[in-house]
């Protein structure tokens, strides 16, 4: 009887390390291929780990702010921010500089705003604040703060 082989198995930051290089692949041909890779990860990857999900919103929010797909954009800021703790544990001492190369939070204020959800966005920069990304997000929620 041949002996099984057993599954490999992946740690968070190599699951990671392997969607960054794959979505860097794929947008090299644009943002269209770049969210078709990201959903087909998505799709084949039921148990992707919640920290790789932050960033693969935070891809997936980028690239459809470039196709200008606002509502799209939106959902996968708040997906984003769903994940956000499972980030954190996931990379622990990592965690601040790859929260800071994020643009979900970024992209999110973009979306609210064209979509006129002024609010929102509002919220999303108290808590880009909260998470202490930069003073220049204060300066975005005071140019928004006339929407409270």
């Amino acid at each position: 009887m041949a002996k099984r082989n057993e599954p490999v198995r992946k740690s968070v930051k190599e699951i990671l390390e392997d969607l960054l290089a794959g979505h860097r692949e794929a947008a090299f041909n644009g943002p269209g291929a770049a969210l078709k890779y990201l959903n087909r990860t998505f799709e084949g990857q039921q148990s992707l780990p919640n920290g790789v999900k932050a960033v693969a919103f935070d891809l997936m929010a980028e690239a459809k702010a470039q196709l200008q797909d606002w509502e799209g954009v939106a959902e996968a800021a708040q997906g984003f921010l769903a994940n956000l703790p499972a980030m954190e544990e996931a990379l622990g001492h990592g965690f601040r500089s790859a929260l800071e190369t994020t643009t979900a939070l970024e992209r999110g204020v973009q979306a609210q705003s064209e979509l006129g959800n002024f609010h929102a966005a509002l919220e999303l920069c108290d808590r880009a604040i909260d998470l202490k990304l930069g003073a220049h997000w204060e300066a975005k929620r005071d140019s928004l703060d006339w929407a409270r």
